[in-house]
């Protein structure tokens, strides 16, 4: 008997009906060894009842959906799945009864009438591909006791995950109803996927044969426990005396060692506003005004580059829905360029007549586009006659690159920003992209007035791109940048004092973020004020989320918005609008609230004649309602993930590069993307101390390597020494000196003991002065503001290191034409096999992640292409490639040695092919996810090999 949408009345059904019913599911009963690991190995399944998972809208080139079986084994239910999966699974979970993410699941559904409790029951039992699994009450979703009796294992093997599981009966009943369902977690590439028995919406009655004598199945459970630290083997060492640091904590707190880097960042940041605001002083008419802003309005298209060719944008409406209250919403999907697809929410008067305003809004950061406050927003200006176009961010809902988790498009903004910035792209140059093909989209229907287009960024996070895409496309007729009239106005609450004089512009300061931080627009002095105001006289809406500490007269850059507009008469096309309350507080909203928006309508219509909404519509759909990206679409529009097309246009630029056809041409290109990095020929020196012990001798010094950065190094050299003039070798790694004297104590006493001296550097932001946020968001918005002053940080500590090569070849205990460089890495890498469940500063989930180090071996490679006295190299923990770094939609490499454009002129096998004539030991490399790639050279251990190089005599 085939049941379809059983009612109640049915569920209450005595278990002696099922038995009479010969039409019933007959789940079989099953003998012989069991044991619960995962693999299904066991030649008792061949007996249990196959239930094939199946989908009525899901096919080729996803997966099948596997297959589910069923049987019984003395007092237990016995289940199984084996699932289909030729990539890498979604899961975040572990353990028993979690809250899950949104991950891949098997679950199972029990509908019955349990004799033991006297009650109906609906049970679930749902495994994810990690072993763990929640034992519920289906209806309830609250744990049922005894789950802890519930045996579960998982086996993940290349192309599947199987399940295997034993329920005690005492938990469910002999017959009821049972339906089981697979769920596929969205990926860049599909949306979320479902497959069923027997089909959705549909489940069959079952009895279970009788099954006596047989004891319950071993169990050898294989799920993924939370790992834990190695615990410390440290015993001591020869080189444990030396001090950790240079200098004692008092000298640190007086000159503040580890606000260091970021003490001189705000020096060149402030140097750069003073200069901006000469210039704008200067600015007395429209003319002037247009001669400030047209240079950088140029700087900021260069630095960008070239926008793609606008190909076919394939526009596809994957559903349309009339509400019946006056408006209807199209879910709708184009391709900003092939592959790369947008999902929006076009949001429609019913019947539009004549030409119609638009207005394309920009969600903020936070969540997808169908969160609350953007549907209201889009019903209530849809139900007024306006059309409303709800663009998803990249890194957001359907346009996930990584993960399908909470504030997971955070950590996927940050890792995609970094991949880009390598090709020579940048996230905010293809978000505005995607909006201006969002325009092209709105212009292909009849009924959309061109020359009444707007665009909205909604808070934290969408008023960056609308600000700078309406600056470049004159096609929008006003701009509502919220959050984006200066750099970061909630720092008036979070920050303390503006760090600049009332009428100094701010010019920000970086984030992890790279929208928000953009390279280049410190020194090429497009700030966000800039951006803001290069519309005039295009009408500008000058928009805060919360309310101004005073009011938008004591706002820095109120006066110069006014200046402008005023230049050209268009004084009304200038306007403010703000919330309520302090940051944080009650006037924090996810995008545009109702307060805002009620103050927003009349400016439109006194602007662009934008109808006032007659009242505040709300009638919150649940997401699945919004979706615009279905299986048949991902299917024929085959998706690529945009690292992957970062990818393909880094291959295509590094072949057609002639920077490679010469170390000279190579030395030019790379500095061009690197920066700064000339050494200090004869860098300001002073002696900290010097200390013996053990036959070791410590030079501690201090070298200036440029102004406001003094850098504290270690020179050690053995004190039984006899040679005037020692070979020397430079170790350079994340963590500085004090790192190598704890992980690499033996390699620095074997090279002591050959009478060669070892030089530890701190460089700038590391070791010793590193920033007191180290790691992590914190760090990286140090090197993100080096790109906003036009340099890297990694050309910054080359510039570090090159001038440590000059100093040391000076000493006159160091012989210059025996110096080796040595760059190391003390990270554990991430295992080939790898389940990569998450982004790289994610709520922890069970597997560990580690993210890679490789500055050391990337400042010895390239120090290595200029400084041609080094005799040779080594790099131990380096990348592999940046190209490696856009292999995967994750990348496990910290920002600070990201180089914008780096793979326009090269790739690390370049720069090593450059270096032909000198030694190099390359080992332990790794890709942009961690992994292992090439093992130890062979050969003597590193320390033998260093010393060999610094012995030789002929080069």
């Amino acid at each position: 008997m085939h049941l379809k949408r059983l009612t109640g009345l049915l569920l209450i059904c005595a278990s002696s009906m099922f038995s009479a019913d010969p039409a019933a599911l007959a789940i079989p009963a099953i003998a012989g060894p069991m044991s619960i690991d995962g693999t299904l190995d066991d030649a008792a399944w061949n007996g249990a009842r196959v239930l094939p998972l199946t989908s009525a809208v899901v096919s080729a080139p996803f997966p099948g959906g596997g297959e589910a079986r069923a049987a019984a084994r003395g007092a237990y239910l016995c289940l199984s799945a084996r699932i289909p999966e030729p990539g890498r699974v979604v899961a975040h979970s572990a353990g028993r009864n979690p809250a899950w993410w949104n991950e891949d699941l098997v679950t199972w559904t029990f509908r019955v009438q349990n004799a033991a409790l006297r009650r109906n029951m609906a049970v679930s039992l749902a495994v994810n591909p990690f072993g763990a699994y929640r034992f519920q009450n289906a209806a309830t979703l609250e744990p049922l006791d005894g789950a802890e009796k519930v045996l579960v294992a998982v086996t993940r093997a290349p192309g599947a995950w199987t399940v295997e599981a034993a329920i005690p009966l005492d938990r469910l009943a002999r017959s009821g109803f049972l339906e089981v369902q697979r769920i596929r977690a969205a990926r860049p590439d599909a949306p979320e996927l479902r497959w069923y028995w027997p089909a959705a919406n549909e489940r069959w009655a079952f009895l279970l044969t009788a099954s006596d004598g047989e004891g319950p199945p071993e169990f050898h459970p294989r799920q993924i426990a939370p790992e834990t630290p190695p615990a410390s083997t440290h015993t001591g060492s020869a080189l444990e005396w030396i001090p950790k640091n240079a200098w004692t904590d008092a000298e640190h707190t007086q000159s503040q060692t580890s606000r260091m880097l970021e003490k001189s960042l705000q020096a060149r940041m402030a140097a750069i506003a003073e200069d901006e605001k000469r210039a704008w002083q200067k600015v007395d008419s429209r003319d002037a005004w247009e001669r400030f802003r047209d240079p950088r309005l140029a700087a900021l298209r260069k630095w960008m580059g070239p926008m793609p060719e606008r190909t076919p944008l394939r526009p596809a409406v994957t559903r349309r829905a009339n509400y019946g209250d006056g408006f209807v919403i199209e879910n709708v999907v184009y391709e900003s360029r092939p592959h790369l697809l947008v999902a929006a929410n076009l949001y429609l008067p019913e019947n539009p007549t004549g030409k119609i305003p638009a207005i394309v809004v920009v969600p903020s950061h936070h969540a997808p586009k169908t969160q609350s406050e953007l549907q209201d927003l889009g019903m209530t200006w849809a139900r007024s006659g306006t059309a409303v176009l709800v663009v998803e961010q990249l890194c957001a809902g359907e346009r996930l690159q990584s993960q399908p988790w909470p504030r997971e498009s955070y950590y996927g903004r940050y890792a995609l920003g970094n991949q880009l910035l390598l090709a020579g792209e940048s996230l905010m140059k293809w978000m505005a992209w995607d909006l201006m093909r969002g325009i092209d989209l709105l212009l292909e229907r009849p009924y959309i007035d061109p020359k009444r287009i707007i665009i909205l960024g909604a808070v934290a996070g969408g008023g960056d791109p609308a600000a700078v895409t309406a600056a470049l496309d004159p096609r929008i007729a006003a701009v509502i940048p919220f959050n984006f009239g200066e750099a970061s106005p909630e720092e008036h609450y979070t920050e303390g004092p503006r760090p600049y004089p009332f009428d100094t512009a701010s010019p920000g300061w970086g984030e992890w973020e790279t929208t928000r931080s953009l390279p280049s627009s410190s020194v090429d002095q497009f700030f966000p004020w800039f951006l803001c105001a290069s519309v005039a006289p295009r009408p500008f809406l000058y928009s805060f989320e919360i309310g101004w500490p005073e009011d938008v007269e004591h706002e820095p850059v109120w006066a110069r918005y006014k200046k402008v507009f005023d230049l050209y008469g268009a004084r009304d096309r200038l306007d403010e609008v703000h919330g309520f309350g302090p940051f944080p507080g009650p006037g924090e909203c996810t995008n545009v609230g109702t307060f805002l928006r009620k103050r927003i309508y009349p400016i439109l219509t006194r602007w662009l004649n934008v109808a006032l909404p007659a009242e505040e519509y709300h009638n919150q759909l649940p997401d699945s309602a919004l979706m615009c990206i279905t299986p048949a679409i991902a299917a024929e529009r085959a998706p690529k993930t945009a690292a992957a097309l970062a990818l393909e246009l880094a291959n295509a630029r590094l072949n057609a590069s002639a920077s490679k056809n010469s170390v000279n041409a190579l030395r030019a290109g790379l500095k061009g993307k690197l920066g700064g990095i000339d050494p200090l020929l004869s860098p300001a020196v002073t002696s900290l101390w010097k200390r013996s012990e053990a036959g070791v001798a410590v030079d501690a010094i201090a070298i200036e390597t440029e102004p406001g950065i003094t850098l504290p190094v270690y020179v050690l050299r053995s004190a039984q020494s006899a040679a005037a003039r020692a070979p020397a070798v430079i170790a350079i790694a994340e963590g500085g000196k004090s790192r190598f004297l704890a992980e690499r104590t033996a390699e620095i006493v074997q090279l002591l003991q050959a009478g060669i001296a070892v030089c530890l550097p701190d460089l700038r932001g590391n070791g010793e002065v590193a920033s007191t946020q180290s790691r992590g968001p914190g760090a990286m918005s140090l090197a993100a503001t080096e790109f906003m002053l036009g340099e890297t940080m990694l050309g910054a500590r080359l510039k570090d290191v090159r001038t440590m090569i000059r100093y040391l070849a000076a000493r006159p205990d160091v012989d210059a034409a025996h110096i080796v460089l040595w760059g190391d890495s003390f990270a554990t890498a991430n295992s080939s096999d790898f389940v990569f469940d998450q982004s790289d500063m994610q709520e922890a989930g069970p597997v560990r992640q580690h993210q890679a180090e490789p500055m050391g071996a990337l400042l010895a490679t390239l120090a290595g292409v200029y400084e041609d006295g080094v005799a040779a190299v080594a790099a131990r923990g380096g990348l592999v490639s940046f190209r490696s770094v856009l292999e995967d939609r994750f990348s496990h490499v910290p920002q600070d040695i990201a180089v914008p454009g780096i793979l326009e002129i090269a790739d690390i096998p370049d720069i090593v092919a450059a270096q032909t004539s000198r030694p190099m030991r390359l080992e332990a490399l790794v890709d942009g996810r961690n992994r292992t790639v090439r093992e130890g050279a062979a050969g003597p251990n590193l320390a033998s090999w260093l010393a060999a190089q610094c012995a030789r005599s002929n080069r």
